[in-house]
């Protein structure tokens, strides 16, 4: 076998892995045992809740479906304790709150990470943003299965005439400087 067509393969097979490792369709996540009571009994879990998110966020609404119903309970579960987050859902911010509230879990989910990448140096504004933009994402990978929301392609127009973060900004600036 020449060279090239070595390299070829190797390209070939980088790509396939890559491809299957991003959308994580062939994975399911294991929801840990948990029981939190306390906020200090969510932290030895942030490395799991990482984890969830990812998956989350790349996995199909139709496949996994328990497991996916019992990650988004531990992600809120988490969420709602952890002393590692302080999410906002103000309707004006989150708007498909009552219009698509099954999305709620990939805000969440995105705030959640950028929170624990930063260890909550920025400002709520930038979390907001990082959930919408996990909502968006999700929203247009998967838009052939989940649910047409107005409110979400308002969302997605805004960001891509570049006003979203602007908008959002102007809108948390009370919570910001809590």
């Amino acid at each position: 076998m020449n060279m090239s067509k070595v390299v070829s393969a190797l390209m070939l097979m980088v790509f396939v892995l890559g491809v299957n490792a991003q959308t994580m369709e062939g994975t399911k996540f294991t929801t840990p045992d948990y029981e939190f009571t306390t906020p200090e009994s969510c932290e030895p879990y942030n490395h799991n809740i990482m984890e969830c998110v990812n998956w989350l966020e790349n996995v199909s609404p139709n496949i996994f479906e328990e497991e996916q119903a019992r990650a988004k309970k531990f992600l809120v579960d988490w969420a709602t304790l952890s002393d590692d987050v302080s999410i906002v859902m103000d309707e004006k911010i989150v708007t498909f709150i009552k219009s698509s509230p099954d999305m709620l879990t990939y805000y969440i989910g995105g705030w959640v990470k950028k929170a624990l990448t930063t260890n909550n140096k920025l400002f709520k504004s930038d979390y907001a943003y990082a959930g919408l933009q996990s909502v968006m994402n999700y929203y247009k990978r998967y838009n052939k299965l989940v649910k047409t929301d107005f409110n979400i392609e308002q969302l997605i127009k805004k960001e891509t005439e570049g006003g979203l973060l602007i908008q959002l900004q102007k809108d948390m600036i009370k919570y910001d400087f809590k």
